[in-house]
Order: C-alpha cells, then structure tokens, then sequence
C-alpha cells in the first residue's frame, strides 16, 4: 500500500520498537540497559504524546500513562498491551527477529503480533488524537507490562495501585481476541472474537509407585507400574471433563449463526433450547471443544530406567487449561477418580480462570460498535480465550474486562507468535491505528 507520510511515521515508530529487545527470561536475566532505555527512547519518538500524558514506572519496568479527560467525575478507561517478547532463540528466521524488516509489504520481527502492534497502536492512537487537540471526556490510562510472557508481577503491582488509589475503571480492554479470518464450524465471514474471560492454568503430576521388585525375571503376578499408568493414562484421556455452555458461548453461536452454513446457522440461532444438539457437535470439533470444557493434555512421561530391575515409579505430567465454569479442585477431583486412589495427583504453576464478564454491558456494545466503524465488514461475538494474559489481574479492580487487538490476522500469522517468522503486514498495523483513534475519540 501507498502510505501518507504520516503513516510512514508511524510505521518507522512501530520498527524502531519492535528493534528493542525487550525480552523476558523466567529466571530475572533481562537485558536491563535495554529495558532502561525503552521509556526514555518512547518519550522521544512520541514528543507530543508525553508533553501530554502523566507517566510513570511501576514495578520498575511496568509504565502507567493518565491521559487526562475533561470530566473527573466519569469512570476512566484502561487500555493494556505488554512490550516484552518471548526469545528468538533456537529459532531458524528467515530474517532477523529484531530487525522489523519489510519485505513484500510484512514487517518481519519478534513482537509484531504479540504483543508491540496492540502496544504501539494505542500510542499512534493518542499521538493522532493529541496533534489534533483532542482531549478525551473521561481519563484514559494505558498499563504496559514489562513481564507478561513470564506471567511476572507487573500487572498484579499496577492493578494494586488502582485499589491503593481507589480509582475503579468503567471497563479494561487487554490483548486476546482479534479479528480471525478463519474460525472453526466453517464460519466464512471474518469476526473480531471480543474475549470476555481465559482460562486458568495448572501443570498436573500423576505419580504412581509400587513396590521393588529384586529382578525383572521374577514373576510376581502383579500389574507392572508402567502398565498400570498406562492403562490410568488412556482412561483419562477417554474421560474428559464435562463440557458446558456458558452465557458467553451462547452469545457466540448467536453472533455466528447468520454466518454458518445449513442447518447450522438454524441451530445455533436456537441455542438456547437446542445446547445437547449443539454441544455434541462442538465436541467433536477439537477447536470447539475447547471452548466449552477444561482441557487436559499430556506433555510428558517419566517411567525411570533402572537396568534389569521393573520400575517401581511412573510419572504422567499434564498441562490444563480450566474452563472458568471449572476450578481447579473440580478438576483435581475428577482427575483423582478417574484413575483411581493408587495414585497421587498433584497441581504446580497455577493461575485461576478469570471471571466471566457480562457481554451484554454498555461497554462491550460500545466496543462492538468501534469495531463495527473501523471493520464494516466483519462480525463481532464474545468468547472463552484459550490462553492468558495480564487482564486477569484486574479481576479485583473491573468486572467488565476484556480482551480484543484492533487487527486482522490469519490463520498462518496467528501460528507464527512464539515461533519463527513472527511477522504482520504493514496495511494491517496501520488499520489498526484507525481503531484506537476511533476507541478514543468516541469514549463519552
């Protein structure tokens, strides 16, 4: 596309923070000058914007920006993205991940996606807004995680300081959904998919140990330990957790149904009285079912090599992802009576599913509204984000959260976040700077 030279602007500030290496490491071992210089560099490549705005560190690294509105007396609104990004190593790119080449018409590097288009649309956004003497009604904060892809402490510090200073949002709009061009149940027409909650998470061990055994040519006449968790592994996985509809899931299938091919687009637009029909079509659908159960998914087995003696122990690992109608001691439970009590079930790395909020609210419509001016053609529908991001932490402090980027994506984009060849066309970061203009302009 042909860009204005306000545009090219905004494309060479987009670069010139994808080109930082803002990258998170779970053991604390950050690039700090490059996490000290991220502040400073964004006060001089936005003069305008922070000649305006109230900004400051928390948590070190996490930056809070107040735009000030004219009427005090209205709730404000929190707008979030995170600026740190995963490691590219180990990783074989076609080009350099923190370069922001442009090739064909794709700005190539780590960040792109998830999470730097959301975090520099909303301040394109607000430079726009502020060089045409734009002032919002009511305050817009902007909370920037430094450590989301570690699921650090940042955002939990800045939700706390919304409580200390008792100031409660209307509504907190995070990263999660987007506009999709390819949904699951052969939904042709492209949705932005406005997530209204995310699933927790927790890595579950399931140990077994039997007794020792002098040699392995001794016949005993009992079931051997792996067998016997083999046998516990594939029971589980023919024993799912309950799916169940949820109003947001409901919500969705309505939005879809003018959409879907015969007889779908019949039954979900009576989803309501037609769930068993419906929820035995999700799943068998694998991209479906997630959205209406927990999910249990084996990542490893540990039966320990101990030459010619049996093993004596065997240990399954699992990696959940709990529905926010689940909770993890639901989960434990059923888990536990599955395999049995001969073995031990324990949970590590927990985070709990975020409420569910109501889509029915004056700010999702307002948000669908955004959507449907800056993306005419496309729907718009609530769902279950599969996976997780800082909005959880404002689950103290908002009910009305959720979590939606102004882009459009693809399949084959979408695969490319964490992974190689993390790229977003430029046409589509520049659209989405008209969404956070209009977010912010229309905001009453």
């Amino acid at each position: 596309m042909e860009l204005t030279q306000s545009q090219q602007k905004s494309l060479e500030r987009f670069q010139a923070i994808v080109r930082k290496k803002t990258i998170s490491d779970r053991d604390g071992n950050i690039d700090r000058e490059v996490f000290d210089s991220f502040l400073p560099m964004l006060k001089e490549i936005y003069p305008e914007v922070f000649a305006v705005v109230e900004a400051q560190l928390i948590n070190e690294y996490g930056i809070l920006i107040r735009w000030k509105g004219k009427n005090s007396a209205l709730k404000p609104v929190v707008l979030m993205a995170h600026y740190d990004v995963v490691s590219d190593k180990d990783q074989d790119w076609t080009h350099p991940a923190f370069e922001a080449e442009i090739h064909d018409g794709v700005v190539w590097g780590r960040g792109t996606i998830d999470n730097k288009c959301i975090f520099t649309g909303i301040l394109e956004g607000m430079d726009k807004l502020i060089r045409d003497g734009f002032t919002p009604e009511r305050d817009i904060y902007f909370a920037a995680g430094n450590n989301e892809e570690v699921a650090g402490d940042t955002m939990i510090k800045i939700a706390e300081w919304f409580t200390e200073n008792n100031i409660k949002p209307w509504f907190v709009l995070d990263e999660g959904g987007a506009i999709m061009t390819q949904l699951p149940m052969n939904i042709k027409n492209p949705f932005a998919m406005v997530a209204v909650s995310e699933k927790g998470w927790a890595t579950v061990k399931i140990t077994l140990k039997g007794e020792t055994i002098a040699h392995a040519a001794k016949s005993t006449g009992k079931v051997p330990v792996p067998v016997k968790m083999l046998r516990a592994m594939a029971k589980l996985d023919k024993t799912p957790m309950p799916a169940q509809f949820t109003p947001a899931v409901e919500g969705m299938l309505k939005a879809f149904a003018p959409y879907a091919d015969k007889p779908l687009n019949l039954v979900f637009d009576k989803v309501s009285v037609l769930k068993p029909v419906i929820k035995k079509v999700m799943e068998g659908i694998e991209d479906a079912a997630a959205m209406i159960r927990t999910t249990i998914n084996l990542i490893g087995v540990d039966i320990p090599n101990k030459g010619n003696l049996p093993a004596d122990t065997a240990v399954a690992t699992y990696r959940l992802r709990i529905a926010p109608h689940d909770n993890l001691d639901a989960v434990l439970n059923h888990i536990k009576n599955v395999v049995g009590d001969e073995f031990e079930v324990t949970a590590e790395n927990i985070s709990h599913p975020a409420p569910i909020s109501d889509h029915t609210t004056k700010s999702f419509e307002y948000i669908k509204s955004t959507i449907n001016k800056v993306f005419p053609d496309v729907g718009v529908a609530p769902f279950i984000l599969n996976a997780a991001t800082d909005a959880r932490h404002f689950r103290n402090v908002c009910k009305e959260v959720y979590r939606f980027g102004g882009f459009r994506i693809d399949d084959e984009l979408f695969k490319s976040v964490h992974n190689a060849n993390e790229r977003l066309p430029v046409d589509v970061f520049i659209k989405s700077i008209d969404f956070y203009v209009e977010f912010m302009r229309g905001l009453k």
